[in-house]
């Protein structure tokens, strides 16, 4: 009965407190997963729609004269393959980052490719041929006006990029950048979806007055993103205090001697960088490290032990929470140099060198 009782809990124990860590790392999955559901069902939608034909064959869409249609392309559902597995490299780290970037670039080009090939058919026969201006596109034909909103959007996305992996002020920036520039493009669709409702009636299609250059929200942008950069490096609010002693918030100051020697150090993580850069430990001896996070809660950190090669994990820790800390024990090493990183950053700043004799 108390095995019973014990393996309920154990069950329950999953969902109480579960392993953030790792439900943090499957999101990029859980997003690719949720973009590919969205566009099957979108192209369900498509292939369904309309009255249901008896002909054998669907007929092939046909474009109004002089008005050039570019044709269906995969370009932008591999282009979102390829920023899902960026964004899982962003997470996860290391080689995935590596490949994400990769996958992203290729598909990139790949669209690139389309898009040239797209206007050389488009512009091909501009010589031989007379122009032809319209004043607007063919009746029954809705084309949106101009917009800049794709490139706010991308804008947006870059920053928030940013923002994953510096994490803290950076990332709170580069999600009300995006957000911003969602919602003013969300506006804008329900200006154009008004005109087109409003054509029902009308019979007279108009389109959304040309938009001018959006000057003040680009210098908010880059505004709300400098000051956040300031504040992700410490340079507002100034600093100040004797650096031999520490911050003015408590914190030692960043160690660049021969380092700290024994079998018992503390370690504090602030600014997505560690405040010493080197340890010098007993061969053959356990050693502990306090760990303290001081950066903003959201930015996670840990002390782990990997080979020189900065790859092979040696000793694999616990993540801590920004504002939380931890105590970490590890097993005696042999004789030799190691170094201690942040899986999570794993950037020079928040890697150090454990020498071991």
């Amino acid at each position: 009965m108390e095995a019973l009782w014990q393996s309920i809990l154990a069950l329950l124990a999953t969902f109480v407190t579960p392993d953030w860590a790792a439900l943090i790392e499957l999101l990029p999955i859980a997003l690719a997963v949720i973009v590919a559901a969205w566009f099957l069902l979108t192209i369900r939608s498509f292939a369904t729609a309309g009255p249901t034909r008896r002909a054998p064959a669907r007929r092939a869409p046909v474009a109004p004269d002089h008005l050039h249609m570019p044709g269906p392309s995969t370009a932008p559902i591999l282009a979102a393959g390829g920023t899902a597995a960026l964004l899982w490299g962003l997470v996860v780290g290391g080689n995935a980052l590596i490949l994400g970037a990769i996958l992203l670039v290729l598909t990139l080009l790949y669209w690139g490719r389309e898009a040239i090939r797209d206007y050389d058919h488009a512009t091909g026969s501009a010589s031989s041929l007379p122009a032809v201006i319209h004043a607007g596109p063919p009746p029954g034909v809705h084309m949106p006006g101009p917009s800049f909103r794709p490139l706010l959007g991308a804008l947006g996305t870059a920053a928030l990029m940013a923002g994953l992996v510096s994490g803290g002020w950076l990332l709170a920036a580069g999600a009300i950048i995006l957000v911003v520039t969602l919602v003013g493009w969300l506006v804008d669709a329900k200006a154009e979806y008004v005109k087109t409702a409003a054509a029902d009636v009308t019979g007279h299609l108009e389109n959304i007055p040309a938009p001018a250059w959006p000057r003040r929200l680009f210098q908010g942008m880059a505004a709300l993103f400098v000051v956040a950069l300031l504040l992700q490096t410490g340079v507002i609010p100034p600093k100040g205090g004797d650096t031999a002693t520490g911050g003015t918030d408590g914190s030692p100051a960043p160690s660049e001697d021969s380092g700290a020697t024994g079998s018992s150090f503390a370690i504090v993580a602030k600014d997505i960088a560690f405040d010493m850069t080197r340890l010098n430990v007993p061969a053959n001896t356990a050693f502990v490290i306090a760990f303290s996070n001081r950066d903003v809660p959201g930015v996670a950190h840990d002390v782990d032990v990997r080979a020189a090669d900065k790859k092979t994990v040696v000793q694999d820790q616990a993540v801590v929470n920004g504002g939380e800390s931890a105590t970490y024990s590890f097993d005696g090493l042999a004789a030799g140099d190691y170094v201690f990183i942040c899986s999570v950053h794993p950037i020079p700043q928040m890697t150090g060198t454990i020498s071991v004799k």
